[in-house]
């Protein structure tokens, strides 16, 4: 629960829309390839902030990557994007060893978490209904409990999910923070 706490500034982020991804032991090329990105793509320091609002003024037109690198970890932001919710780009990163969590949250309130280990989709589901009749999704890993989502707290608990996965701790300043940023094409 101390996690879940330490990303309360998330629960009240209305607007935030992203997909947050970590994977280990990738290159920064490795992610732009797999996210779709050119050879000549060019790089910017942006905000999250200045990147979302260019994102959703250009959505039908290309899409804008940030990366943070951790140790040999490898965070991928994508401003209301979500190319990295995609089950084929967590493989692929995932692929042959390795490992690839995403969290992606709309604006209309989707939610949903993706894990892929070693190449293999090892999870895939919606937080929100967990432990309802509807069902989460297709795939839930074991480490998920009912009381691991509450949903006065999903956005919270859904990064404390990709924290206990991966041991990254998502930094709030990464929506202020000038990141590298990548045009992805549409």
């Amino acid at each position: 629960m101390r996690a879940v706490t330490r990303y309360a500034w998330a629960d009240t982020a209305f607007d935030l829309a992203w997909t947050l991804a970590v994977t280990i032991g990738r290159s920064e090329h490795d992610v732009l390839a797999a996210y779709g990105a050119r050879d000549d793509v060019r790089r910017a320091e942006m905000t999250f902030e200045a990147a979302l609002e260019e994102r959703n003024e250009h959505v039908d037109d290309y899409g804008l990557l940030q990366l943070a690198r951790r140790g040999e970890h490898l965070v991928v932001i994508e401003p209301n994007g979500w190319v990295g919710n995609a089950p084929a780009v967590a493989q692929q990163l995932a692929s042959p060893t390795g490992l690839f969590v995403s969290v992606y949250w709309s604006a209309n309130g989707d939610h949903q978490i993706v894990q892929a280990r070693d190449g293999q989709l090892v999870a895939r589901f919606d937080p929100t209904f967990i432990g309802l009749p509807a069902g989460a999704n297709d795939m839930l890993p074991g480490w998920v409990e009912p009381e691991d989502f509450p949903l006065d707290h999903l956005k919270s608990a859904s990064l404390a999910a990709v924290e206990r996965v991966t041991e990254v701790v998502v930094e709030e300043s990464w929506l202020t923070t000038p990141l590298p940023t990548y045009r992805l094409p549409a």
